[in-house]
C-alpha cells in the first residue's frame, strides 16, 4: 500500500541507486544510446534467452565471463522481450536492464551482489509469498537512468516445509498448469508425444472435469492412422505409456488394440543390447546411430505397464532391457547409449526414468540406486541436458520421489527458486536454456525452442511424484490390471457393463475384506466408478453449453469419447446425436474442424514456441492462418464465424517491409550505404535488423549516421552468424525521418570477413 513516507523512501533509493550506477555503469549500458547490444560474440540462436519467472519478461543473464557455464558472476539482466498483458507489460520493455531486487518484504531493491539469475528467482519466490504481498520491486536501468519500479504478481503463498506434499503453493502451481493444458486441448483430442504427456498430467490430477479431455486424447491416439515415420520410438513409447496408464486408471478397453500394436512393434524393434534407438529396427541390429536411452527407457517402461494390463507381445523384450539397464545399478548413472556408466546424478533425467521402471518391476535395490542419484542432484546437474533440460526437469524429480519423502523434500527445497524462474505468468512452464554464451541450444529445433505447450505438463507432473496417482508416479497395483484378485471380479464385471453406481456399491462391500490388496483395489475401483459418474455429469453440462453456443464439432468429439462410459442409446445423448447427425449441419461441423485445428492446441495465428522468446514474424504461416480465419469469418455459420472475426480483431495484422538492404560486402569494399524512403515513420512499431557474416569477423551498422549495432563474430563451428534477426532497441525508431533514410554497414578493418550482408525490416501498424 502506498504511503507518503514510503513514496519519499522510494524516491531517495532511486536517487542513491542512480548515483551508484553512474559510478559503475552496467555492462550493457556502455554503448551508444541507440546501439542495440549483442552480449556475446557468435550466439548461434540469438533469440533464445532465460524466462524471468511469472513477470512476463525474458532476458539475457550477463556475467563477467561470457564463456562460463553458469551465472555465478552475473550482476545484471538485460530484458529481451515482454508479453502483452503480463505483469511486466508497461513497466519493462526490451533492452531495459535489471540491476537489482529486494531481498526482504517491503525493502527497497539493491544492486545484485551475487548470481543475478538466482537472486531474481529468490525475489520472485518472496514476492509470491504471503509476506511479499505480490510486490516485486526492481532496480531498472533505461536509457542511462536508474529507477525503482514494482511489478505486481499474484500471491501464491509460501512453500511448505513438506513441499511438494501438503503445500498449497505447489497445489496451485499444478492446478494452474492443468487448467491451461485442458483449455488448450484440441477438440478432437491431443496427439503425438506432447499430447500423451498432456494427457498424463490431466489424468494424474484426479479431477473429474478433466476426464473429458483425457478421453478425447485417448480415443484420438488409439484410432488415428498408425505412423512409423520419423523418430518413431520416442512417439511410440510415450503414447503407449499414456494409453497403458489410462487403462490402468479407468479400465477403458477401447484402446487395448492400439496398446497391443505399439507393444508388439516396440518389442520387435528393440536393439540387441535391450535398448532402442531413435527408430525401431529389424532383426535387433542397431542402426548406425545406435542406442538412445532417453527414448529407450520410456519404451521399456511402457512395455512393463502393458504387461500389467495383460496385452500379448514378446515379453523377452522386457528381460533384455532389465539385463541392460539393470547392469548400471551400483556402477553409475544411465549413459547416453550403449556406453560405460555415467557420473552425473541425474544424467538428463535417465536415472529418474530408470528408478521408475525398476520400481514398477519390484526391483527395489536397482530402483533405489537410481532414485538416490536423482535425489542428490545439484543445480548444475538438474538444469543440464542434451539440447536442453526438458527430460531432466520431467523425470529427475519423479525419480527423486522414490527415494523417500524426506529425500524428495530436500530435493525440492534446493530447486523451488529455479522452478519459479521457469514458470510463466499464465501458469505454464518453459524449458530454460543453459545460461552461457551458446544459450543452451544445439540447434533451431531444440526442446528449448518449443514453448510452454511442450513443457508445461512435464514440469507439472514432476511435482506429483510419490502421489500414487499413476503407476509412473508410485502406484504399485491397479484394479484394472490383469492380475486383479478374483474377489474383485463381480464389481469389475459391473464396471465394464458401464453400471458404475452398481460397481461402486459392489466395491464398497469389499471394504472389510481380510486381504489388504483386495481392500486397496476395491477402493480404487469405487473411486474410478464415482469419477466416471461425476465426469459424465460435468461433460453433459459442458456439451449442453457448447450446443447452445453452436460449437457442434466439439460436441461431436465429446460424444465420440463418451462411448467409454455411456451407451450411445442413452436418452441423455439424444439431442446431441440429432444435432451432429443433422445433414444440414455438415458444413458447420466441417467449419468447426477447421476452426479448432487453428485455435486450440499448438497453433494460433502462426504463433510457434519460439515466439515466446522474442518477436519474430512468420509471414507465410501467419498469412495462411489469417486467410483461413478470414474465410470463416466471412462464410462461417454462427459460432465459428463470430469467433474467427473476434480473433482477427484481437490480433490485427502486422505489415512487414524490408526498407533497407546492404548486400555483398567484401574486403575490398568494406563500407556500403543504401537509401530507403519511409513516408510515415510514426507507423513503425518495431525495427528488425538481420545480419549475415560468413566465417568470422565483424561489422558496424549505422542508421542515418548513428551506430545502432556493432557485431563481432569469432570463427568456429558454434560461432556462426547466418541470417540472424534482431529487433532493435525501441529508442532506435526516433532516428527515422520522413522521406529518405540511409542504412550504412562498415566491416571491421582489423577482422577477417569473407562476405557480409545486412537488411532492415520495419514492422508497421496498418
Amino acid at each position: 500500500m502506498w504511503s507518503p513516507d514510503r513514496g519519499i523512501g522510494v524516491a531517495l533509493v532511486a536517487m542513491a541507486a542512480a548515483a551508484v550506477v553512474h559510478a559503475g555503469e552496467p555492462y550493457f549500458s556502455r554503448l551508444d544510446r541507440h546501439q542495440t547490444p549483442v552480449p556475446y560474440p557468435g550466439i548461434r540462436v540469438w533469440y533464445i534467452n532465460q524466462n524471468l519467472g511469472p513477470t512476463g519478461a525474458r532476458g539475457w543473464i550477463h556475467g563477467k565471463d561470457p564463456s562460463a557455464s553458469n551465472t555465478a558472476e552475473s550482476r545484471e539482466i538485460l530484458v529481451r522481450s515482454v508479453e502483452e498483458g503480463s505483469p511486466a507489460d508497461g513497466i519493462l520493455q526490451p533492452y531495459d536492464i535489471i540491476l537489482g531486487v529486494s531481498n526482504a518484504p517491503g525493502a527497497a531493491p539493491e544492486r545484485f551482489s551475487w548470481d543475478a539469475r538466482l537472486e531474481l528467482a529468490r525475489a520472485i519466490t518472496l514476492a509470491e509469498s504471503d509476506a511479499g504481498r505480490g510486490e516485486l520491486p526492481l532496480l531498472r536501468w533505461r536509457d542511462g537512468e536508474a529507477e525503482v519500479v514494482t511489478l505486481r504478481l499474484p500471491v501464491l503463498g509460501d512453500y511448505a516445509p513438506t513441499a511438494p506434499f501438503d503445500c498449497p503453493k505447489t497445489q496451485r502451481i499444478v492446478q494452474q498448469a492443468a487448467a491451461h493444458v485442458a483449455a488448450h486441448t484440441p477438440a478432437a483430442g491431443d496427439n503425438g508425444m506432447t499430447g500423451a504427456i498432456n494427457g498424463l498430467l490431466l489424468l494424474a490430477t484426479g479431477e473429474e472435469r478433466y476426464l473429458d479431455h483425457v478421453r478425447r486424447t485417448a480415443v484420438r491416439l488409439a484410432t488415428e492412422p498408425f505412423s512409423d515415420g520419423g523418430h518413431n520410438t520416442w512417439r511410440w513409447g510415450y503414447v503407449n505409456l499414456f494409453l497403458t496408464e489410462y487403462v490402468l486408471a479407468t479400465g477403458d478397453a477401447r484402446v487395448l488394440p492400439r496398446i497391443e500394436e505399439y507393444s508388439r512393434r516396440l518389442a520387435e524393434g528393440q536393439c540387441n543390447p535391450g535398448t532402442w534407438g531413435h527408430r525401431s529396427v529389424e532383426g535387433r541390429i542397431p542402426p548406425g546411430y545406435g542406442s538412445m536411452n532417453q527414448a529407450g527407457l520410456v519404451a521399456f517402461m511402457s512395455l512393463v505397464t502393458a504387461r500389467q494390463i495383460g496385452v500379448p507381445f514378446d515379453h523377452m523384450a522386457i528381460a533384455h532391457s532389465i539385463a541392460f539397464y539393470g547392469s548400471y545399478a551400483g556402477r553409475g548413472s544411465i549413459p547416453y547409449g550403449d556406453h560405460p556408466p555415467g557420473d552425473c546424478a541425474s544424467d538428463n533425467g535417465k536415472n529418474g526414468s530408470a528408478a521408475v521402471v525398476f520400481r514398477l518391476l519390484g526391483a527395489e535395490p536397482a530402483a533405489q540406486w537410481f532414485a538416490q542419484l536423482c535425489a542428490s542432484a545439484n543445480l548444475a546437474a538438474f538444469e543440464g541436458g542434451h539440447t536442453g533440460n526438458y527430460f531432466n526437469q520431467f523425470w529427475t524429480p519423479i525419480g527423486a520421489s522414490l527415494a523417500g519423502r524426506a529425500n524428495q523434500q530436500r530435493f525440492w527445497s534446493r530447486f523451488h527458486h529455479y522452478r519459479d524462474l521457469a514458470r510463466r505468468w499464465d501458469g505454464t512452464f518453459i524449458t530454460q536454456p543453459l545460461p552461457h554464451h551458446r544459450e543452451g541450444c544445439l540447434g533451431y529445433s531444440s526442446y528449448i525452442q518449443r514453448g510452454p505447450d511442450w513443457s508445461t505438463s512435464a514440469f507439472a507432473l514432476s511435482y506429483l511424484g510419490g502421489t500414487d496417482a499413476l503407476a509412473m508416479l508410485g502406484r504399485r497395483r491397479s484394479a484394472f490390471a490383469a492380475d486383479a484378485p478374483d474377489a474383485l471380479r463381480p464389481a469389475l464385471d459391473l464396471y465394464r457393463q458401464k453400471r458404475f453406481a452398481d460397481a461402486g456399491q459392489a466395491a464398497r462391500a469389499l471394504a472389510g475384506a481380510s486381504d489388504p490388496a483386495v481392500r486397496e483395489l476395491a477402493g480404487q475401483l469405487e473411486r474410478a466408478a464415482a469419477r466416471n459418474l461425476r465426469s459424465l455429469e460435468l461433460t453433459l453440462e459442458d456439451m449442453r453449453q457448447r450446443l447452445d453456443e453452436g460449437d457442434l464439432f466439439l460436441v461431436q468429439q465429446q460424444l465420440r469419447a463418451l462411448e467409454s462410459i455411456v451407451d450411445p442409446a442413452d436418452p441423455r445423448l439424444a439431442a446431441f446425436h440429432a444435432a451432429v447427425n443433422d445433414p444440414t449441419h455438415a458444413d458447420t461441423i466441417r467449419q468447426g474442424e477447421q476452426y479448432h485445428s487453428l485455435v486450440t492446441g499448438h497453433l494460433l495465428l502462426g504463433r510457434r514456441g519460439f515466439e515466446y522468446f522474442a518477436p519474430q514474424p512468420q509471414p507465410g504461416e501467419n498469412t495462411r492462418v489469417r486467410n483461413t480465419l478470414t474465410a470463416l469469418a466471412r462464410n462461417g455459420d454462427g459460432f465459428y464465424g463470430r469467433r474467427a472475426a473476434a480473433l482477427l480483431a484481437e490480433r490485427p495484422p502486422v505489415e512487414v517491409q524490408e526498407v533497407g538492404l546492404v548486400d555483398n560486402l567484401v574486403a575490398d569494399q568494406p563500407r556500403v550505404e543504401a537509401s530507403f524512403n519511409l513516408a510515415e515513420p510514426d507507423k513503425v512499431r518495431e525495427l528488425v535488423l538481420t545480419w549475415d557474416v560468413n566465417v568470422g569477423g565483424g561489422m558496424r551498422v549505422l542508421l542515418n549516421g548513428t551506430t545502432i549495432m556493432d557485431v563481432s563474430i569469432d570463427p568456429g563451428p558454434w560461432r556462426t552468424a547466418r541470417n540472424t534477426p534482431i529487433p532493435l532497441k525501441p529508442i532506435t525508431r526516433e532516428l527515422l525521418r520522413p522521406g529518405e533514410n540511409v542504412l550504412t554497414v562498415e566491416l571491421h578493418p582489423d577482422r577477417q570477413v569473407t562476405e557480409a550482408s545486412c537488411s532492415l525490416e520495419a514492422w508497421l501498424t496498418p
